[in-house]
């Protein structure tokens, strides 16, 4: 049986780990408000060489003010407008675990699933992105999964963005 977003929210809500598809690859995600889930990721993300950047992931720019204030001017337009995957390194987390206020890595999904999935959800999701089409050798698949890869995944660009607006390029 292929679950629901409802089936979805409730496994995250609960505390589970889910394996999410999308443009960028495979990745696990969690609830970044539930502390138990947030610590059994950052776990997770111990073990594993080079250890990927965790990013919340969001459906668009408007959930931009639920993790960072203040939001600079340029980064509702730099996550509104991305048209190809863009992390956005911002300053000043908020309603997040204290391992993400300093800096707040954050990318707006073009996955069609993953925006109606966190849409349903009502927040961001704390990814681990693996940024491949295959699961890491060793790690132990989730339970439960949700999205689709795309024929060909792009990497994001990641690019870091001061409080006031100065920008640096980490990977174009």
């Amino acid at each position: 049986m292929t679950p629901t977003p409802r089936d979805i929210v409730a496994e995250l809500r609960q505390g589970r780990l889910i394996r999410l598809a999308d443009e960028t690859g495979v990745s696990l995600a969690c609830d970044p408000g539930h502390a138990e889930a947030v610590e059994h990721l950052l776990d997770v993300r111990k073990d594993l060489v080079p250890a990927p950047l965790p990013t919340i992931l969001i459906s668009d720019s408007g959930q931009l003010n639920l993790y960072v204030r203040p939001v600079p001017d340029v980064a509702w337009d730099l996550i509104e407008f991305a048209e190809m995957p863009l992390t956005v390194l911002l300053y000043n987390g908020i309603n997040l675990p204290e391992a993400f206020r300093l800096q707040v890595p954050l990318r707006k999904t073009l996955s069609e699933s993953v925006r109606n999935l966190i849409g349903a959800f009502g927040r961001g999701l704390l990814t681990l992105p693996f940024e491949d089409a295959e699961w890491p050798v060793g790690l132990a698949k989730p339970p439960i999964s949700w999205g689709e890869l795309p024929a060909k995944i792009q990497l994001p660009r990641i690019m870091e963005l001061g409080p006031k607006g100065e920008v640096a390029f980490l990977r174009k």
